[in-house]
């Protein structure tokens, strides 16, 4: 059985639940690490025989992908930050680099 396979309860087999994956096991699959954005666009890609251009041009907009194929979420509302919000965000980096760095969750 192929690692990115399972046995299911009614006899046939599956795709495995890849949140029950570990990274050695996706790699296996032969998946690399990427972003959903980078997914999307890869995935669009590939429909469109890997021409950015064909993507761009794309007017399959019944497609659940459709939105998203030039790597940005046009549902998500852009709104400008405070400089009290900025501030407050790079903190908040600083602290999770710190912690990445000293192995601190």
């Amino acid at each position: 059985m192929k690692a990115h396979h399972e046995m299911l309860v009614d006899g046939t087999t599956g795709g495995r639940d890849p949140r029950q994956m570990s990274t050695d096991d996706l790699q296996a699959c032969g998946l690399e690490r990427q972003s959903r954005g980078d997914a999307i666009r890869a995935k669009c890609l590939d429909c469109c025989g890997h021409s950015p251009a064909e993507v761009r041009r794309c007017a399959i907009s019944d497609c659940s992908l459709w939105p998203f194929r030039m790597g940005t979420d046009p549902w998500r509302e852009v709104r400008a930050m405070t400089d009290e919000q900025r501030q407050a965000a790079a903190e908040r980096l600083a602290r999770g680099r710190e912690a990445k760095v000293s192995g601190r969750p």
